[in-house]
């Protein structure tokens, strides 16, 4: 029975230390994934790449390996750096036959980001309904909040009450128009800090997207049928200064899409092959003439440069590979297996046992042989389930299985 329960205590010991010694051990040498910042020049028509070198001063170069000042960067790139360019009148007065204004460089210039934690977080189901037209230069928050579940209620912020009447209207022009109770989803921006406001954009029972918003006080439904060939599985809404765009839209298989800001809510799909929406991010810079899209990894980064007309490719792709994490080659000898409860990507802890199979589970089985000459030998014939179940959890888990059966040694 002793050794029942030894057995039992190492097999925990191992589990838990599966995940305590990995943790500390990342903590010390792990190393962040940086990539530089890449930009799509307009008057090189190519990708210009900035790093920051010893003593935090940047280099420029392009892919060509081509370097430029600080001076010559600014004027290359002058999408990016048009304020730069108007302080020391240098702003060209066209480019591409295009007339410059600095308005619509401005109004043009866009910005969005997506990561799978905006997927895997939890949302507190509350949110503000502003008046899209107020009439007023700044919006206003309003007295009340709502929820959207399996019918929507505005409830007072002062009184927690249901104001049953608003609530009616609004669920009646919700039924009217098709949507099916209950919610799935409700994308929008509930900050206050934004030029305009278009609602919210709501996924029903069906998987059909609702454009809802209020407009002089009562409500407006609209159903994009955004939903009718798309699984949608995140839409981030954005108050561009050009209402060209409602936002982005991210399918289950990983396309992207932009919902243009027009009354048919057209779907304008991006040139760039599907992601993974649970690993791979993004982030997109628009300008006047170009959208330049860069989608990371862990690995590796890949720039897009997309026709802000067409968002079409308009140029080939330029990929940027990560150096070597210092985790990954210690875990590679040290954890076969390891138990990790988080991921970069989500906002939930999720337990999930790793591997790195290789040249670990040769360390193991060195290992084991190893503790069974100095530790377990001398009363192995004695103690053969609990010697199995040592070197078990050394070639398993490596390191923490040693710490947890020396701990619990068969010749005690």
């Amino acid at each position: 029975m002793k050794q029942f329960y030894t057995i039992i205590v190492v097999i925990i010991t191992s589990l838990a230390l599966s995940w305590a010694v990995p943790a500390i051990v990342r903590m010390a040498v792990a190393t962040a994934t940086r990539y530089p910042f890449v930009y799509y020049s307009t008057p090189l028509q190519r990708f210009l790449i900035r790093e920051t070198a010893a003593g935090n001063q940047y280099t420029h170069r392009d892919t060509d390996g081509n370097h430029y000042t600080r001076e010559q960067y600014d004027s290359l790139t002058p999408m990016l750096n048009y304020r730069q360019l108007m302080l020391a009148h240098s702003l060209p007065d066209t480019l591409l036959g295009v007339a410059i204004d600095p308005q619509e460089l401005r109004d043009k210039s866009l910005m969005w980001r997506y990561n799978p934690r905006n997927i895997h977080t939890p949302v507190l189901p509350l949110y503000f309904m502003y008046e899209s037209e107020s009439g007023r230069a700044n919006l206003e928050a309003p007295n009340d909040v709502f929820r959207l579940t399996d019918r929507i209620a505005f409830i007072d912020k002062f009184t927690n009450t249901v104001n049953a009447d608003k609530s009616a209207l609004f669920q009646t022009a919700l039924e009217a128009e098709g949507f099916a109770f209950p919610a799935q989803q409700v994308w929008g921006n509930l900050s206050a800090k934004k030029a305009y406001d278009v609602g919210y954009f709501v996924r029903d029972s069906r998987g059909q997207l609702f454009h809802l918003k209020m407009v002089k006080g009562l409500p407006f439904v609209r159903n994009t049928h955004a939903g009718d060939t798309l699984d949608i599985a995140l839409f981030n809404v954005l108050e561009v200064a050009d209402h060209s765009i409602y936002g982005f839209l991210v399918a289950r298989h990983g396309a992207l899409f932009a919902l243009r800001h027009d009354n048919h809510y057209t779907l304008s799909p991006l040139d760039v092959p599907p992601i993974r929406i649970d690993e791979q991010a993004v982030m997109l810079m628009g300008n006047l003439f170009y959208w330049i899209l860069n989608v990371t990894t862990p690995d590796s980064a890949t720039y897009y440069v997309l026709d802000a007309g067409t968002l079409r490719q308009h140029d080939s792709p330029y990929v940027i590979h990560a150096a070597a994490n210092r985790w990954h080659t210690v875990a590679g000898w040290l954890f076969p297996v390891y138990l990790s409860f988080s991921n970069r990507n989500s906002d939930y802890l999720q337990p999930a046992f790793k591997t790195h199979f290789g040249g670990s589970l040769l360390v193991g089985f060195l290992t084991f042989a190893g503790f069974f000459l100095f530790a377990g030998r001398k009363r192995a014939s004695q103690h053969l389930v609990l010697l199995a179940v040592n070197a078990c959890v050394m070639i398993l888990f490596g390191l923490p299985g040693l710490i947890a059966s020396l701990l619990f040694r068969t010749d005690r």
